[in-house]
């Protein structure tokens, strides 16, 4: 899977604008939601553009994935945005070697559906998120016809999801990989999103 993130990496935020409708309405919901002057992990950030429309508001931002082709261009994107608060690098989602607590908080955009044992990257993101996970995810089983053929042409190339969901779906699968208690956020589009937040309960 990484090889296939890094042959898609040129065209990524471009298969993105294909359904910007939701995709841009999911970054202001995530902005919405992440407090200001905050510390934020992004995993699986792709070409950066959660961690950049956050950063105005966070205090810094660690933004990661295993692509360092996705990385390359999401560092060209925040110097062109002059955004100084973003640190990039690699992170192992089922062990990030950080202390507990650490991130205020962490956001995890469509990648619990790509990786085999959700739920233990699900114990290990909940353990470092001093407050809150945004769970941004695609509702693919609920794309339009144009959209699906597009999806059709990823798999060619190797995308290969290990669960796709409805919405309905989505909220039975977050619950069952850890997160209960979850909010949740509909967004409509070609592909339909639904931002998942969940909140720790401090003692």
């Amino acid at each position: 899977m990484g090889n296939f993130w890094d042959f898609c990496a040129p065209f990524y935020d471009f298969a993105e604008k294909t359904n910007g409708r939701a995709y841009n309405t999911m970054l202001k919901t995530v902005h919405e939601i992440v407090p200001k002057d905050s510390f934020v992990l992004e995993i699986a950030a792709g070409t950066g553009s959660i961690s950049i429309a956050v950063s105005d508001k966070a205090g810094e931002v660690l933004c990661t994935d295993i692509s360092e082709k996705m990385l390359a261009i999401a560092k060209k994107k925040a110097l062109k945005c002059g955004v100084k608060n973003i640190t990039f690098g690699n992170l192992n989602i089922f062990d990030t070697q950080y202390p507990d607590n650490t991130f205020d908080v962490v956001v995890a955009s469509q990648v619990f559906h790509l990786i085999e044992k959700p739920e233990k990257a699900a114990v290990e993101l909940k353990r470092v998120a001093g407050n809150i996970v945004v769970i941004p995810m695609s509702l693919t089983e609920e794309a339009s016809f144009a959209a699906k053929i597009g999806l059709a042409v990823y798999r060619l190339f190797g995308f290969s999801p290990k669960v796709e969901f409805a919405a309905d779906d989505y909220m039975k699968f977050v619950k069952k990989i850890g997160f209960e208690n979850c909010e949740f956020t509909q967004i409509s589009g070609k592909i339909p999103m639904t931002v998942a937040v969940w909140r720790k309960k401090h003692e």
